[in-house]
């Protein structure tokens, strides 16, 4: 049975064309959805985190948790601490990471359809936050349970008690882990918005059948595959920021205390900026895309990112001739993120 448009027909892989800087009455802030504008943006050291419209709620309280990339507090990306990730002292955590990885698909029928995102890419997510952590894996049960509690937070962002689950389960999680400040967002970077990149990179790669097909003929395309899928599939649809400042962006004048709205997805789709943008191509140029953010919010984490796209690839598209969709795909969608919470597949015969 082959791919049929029908599986996909609720996958979110076509947002909302950009258009031109403006400013939205209803929802009191700037739309940013221009490649240039929101490039400018990111890169503008003076917008801090906002908090995004939640039911009402005062626009001047503490900003929400934003999902981290490895995040400042008021920012998209990891401290300068996460410079451990890559040190030294972290090949052997490497090691385990690529472990992780070939051990996991040992254990998948071929036979019949699994779910390759809670049979290989949150398990080997998690694994590898706590090994990149140096969290106790004798809590792994429980940190996976938790991370999953987060999760339906982001699902239901308007769901007070939701919400008020995850506050705790933030708590708890901190008992878990090391006391130095970069902890948290490594491994939640790791275990759940890495996780949600890797299964909509996968959902898009399961989509194109033939782009998949070059790829395990193939696989020295696979650095440049790794970056046209963040383009196209990066989770993080919509940042919200501040002007603590006034500022001018693209000659726009941005008053102080302004809300702006950055539509990540739309700008990475912009036709300026990319040639047929809507269209899955491993063989364009996408230097300046910005699902890992840019300037001084760019992406400290960046490499891991990109090394963990490219061995999951590589390890399943190694072991399995033709994997293809067997259902349909289910989706969450929360105020700034995006990502499959299943991916039924059937994995096929070894290549």
């Amino acid at each position: 049975m082959g791919i049929t448009t029908e599986a996909f027909a609720n996958v979110p892989f076509s947002p909302l064309a950009p258009g031109n800087l403006y400013f939205s009455e209803e929802q009191q802030a700037w739309i940013l959805s221009r490649h240039r504008d929101v490039l400018a943006a990111l890169r503008a050291a003076d917008l801090s985190q906002a908090r995004p419209p939640m039911n009402g709620a005062d626009p001047s309280l503490k900003p929400d948790r934003e999902k981290p990339c490895f995040a400042k507090p008021n920012g998209w990306t990891h401290s300068e601490a996460f410079s451990t990730v890559v040190s030294s002292q972290t090949s052997k955590r490497q090691i385990e990471i690529n472990r992780l990885a070939s051990a996991l698909p040992e254990l998948l029928p071929r036979d019949r359809p699994i779910d390759l995102v809670s049979h290989f890419i949150r398990p080997w997510c998690l694994g590898s936050a706590i090994a990149l952590t140096g969290v106790d894996p004798a809590h792994a049960e429980r940190l996976a349970q938790l991370v999953e509690y987060l999760s339906e937070s982001d699902a239901a962002p308007h769901d007070t008690n939701l919400r008020c689950r995850a506050k705790e389960v933030s708590k708890e999680l901190d008992s878990y882990l090391p006391s130095s400040s970069d902890a948290k967002s490594t491994f939640l970077g790791i275990a759940q918005t890495l996780q949600y990149f890797l299964g909509s990179a996968w959902a898009a790669l399961l989509q194109h059948k033939l782009e998949a097909k070059q790829l395990q003929t193939y696989p020295a395309r696979i650095p440049s595959a790794k970056e046209e899928l963040l383009r196209y599939a990066g989770p993080v649809h919509t940042l919200f920021r501040r002007a603590n400042r006034e500022m001018d962006i693209c000659g726009t004048k941005i008053k102080l205390g302004d809300r702006l709205i950055l539509r990540l997805q739309s700008a990475n789709r912009d036709p300026l900026q990319f040639s047929e943008p809507d269209r899955l191509d491993f063989r364009r140029d996408v230097a300046g895309h910005l699902a890992l953010s840019s300037g001084p919010h760019y992406c400290v984490g960046a490499p891991l990112v990109r090394m963990m796209t490219a061995i999951s690839i590589q390890t399943i598209l190694a072991r399995y001739s033709e994997p293809r969709l067997s259902n349909a795909v289910e989706w969450h969608c929360g105020t700034m993120v995006m990502w499959p919470s299943s991916l039924p597949v059937m994995l096929g015969g070894a290549p």
